[in-house]
């Protein structure tokens, strides 16, 4: 978690500077400059707390991390910044280019990982959904910028994907909510999601419709997702191959139902690219018949 938080600090740091120095450098557009100047500020408050979150952890109790941040997703993450800070350093950056950028950044996974990240090390106590809530309107203030700038809403309709008009249907069945969040924005260049907070509602929505693909944690509240999975399948029974289990278990019954009945199973926790793959295999492929244990 150190790692993660270090990286995330950096990440926050050169954002921060990005958009000051943007703001000095567009100084002649009001506008802009000032809208740059407050990302700014939202950066350095997001840095606050992950430096408070970093001074907090030696006598935090972490939780158990579902979502391990590998290479591919940190630069994916990291190289928008870096290019626009080069082209800034060079005279380089237009007007349009740093729209684009912080577009792409803002509507990266970059602030559900920067949540799931807070929230799994505990930095948030009970303030969980206040911050996720912050984070919502930091998002929704550059989208309401954007929009008002010429070409500004089909800049947003790409960079939101709105141009896909067929989408997978995916069901997320998970209790930690900053973990249902982080799997959530993985997945919106893939699928319509919805969430479920626990068995008995995963089943509800699976009884309202087709879904084709369902992650869940095994340990939901009030029905287990492996019941969830055997009255699913008395529903709709073509979604025997359309599970993914995400979970911590440990239960040896557990672990031998997966196994036996051939359901595809990542352990928590999973790198960023070993969740996509496995989402990426069951919504692109036909299901396979044999044993799908998924590393």
């Amino acid at each position: 978690m150190n790692e993660i938080l270090f990286w995330m600090i950096g990440v926050e740091n050169a954002a921060a500077n990005l958009y000051s120095e943007a703001a000095v450098c567009f100084s002649d557009d009001k506008k802009l400059s000032g809208f740059l100047h407050h990302l700014a500020v939202e950066e350095r408050e997001h840095l606050k707390l992950l430096r408070k979150t970093m001074e907090s952890l030696p006598i935090a109790r972490l939780a158990p991390a579902a979502i391990y941040f590998d290479d591919d997703f940190r630069r994916k993450i990291d190289q928008p910044i870096i290019s626009a800070q080069n082209a800034l350093d060079r005279g380089e950056l237009k007007s349009n280019d740093i729209i684009d950028i912080i577009a792409e950044i803002e509507f990266s996974e970059w602030n559900e990982a920067f949540i799931y990240t807070i929230s799994a090390s505990k930095g948030l106590g009970e303030d969980f959904e206040k911050a996720a809530a912050k984070i919502d309107q930091h998002r929704i203030g550059i989208q309401n910028f954007i929009s008002d700038i010429p070409q500004g809403e089909s800049l947003l309709q790409r960079v939101r994907r709105l141009r896909q008009q067929t989408k997978n249907r995916v069901l997320i069945v998970e209790n930690d909510l900053a973990t249902a969040i982080m799997l959530k924005a993985l997945l919106m260049d893939e699928a319509e999601v919805t969430v479920a907070r626990d068995g008995d509602e995963g089943l509800a929505q699976i009884r309202k419709g087709h879904f084709d693909l369902i992650l869940s944690e095994v340990n939901t509240p009030k029905i287990r997702g492996i019941e969830m999975y055997k009255k699913a399948l008395t529903l709709a029974p073509e979604l025997e191959y359309r599970f993914i289990f995400f979970s911590d278990t440990k239960r040896s019954e557990d672990l031998n139902f997966l196994v036996t009945s051939k359901i595809a199973f990542l352990p928590k926790p999973s790198s960023v690219q070993q969740i996509c793959n496995a989402i990426s295999r069951i919504l692109n492929s036909p299901p396979p018949r044999e044993n799908k244990r998924l590393h």
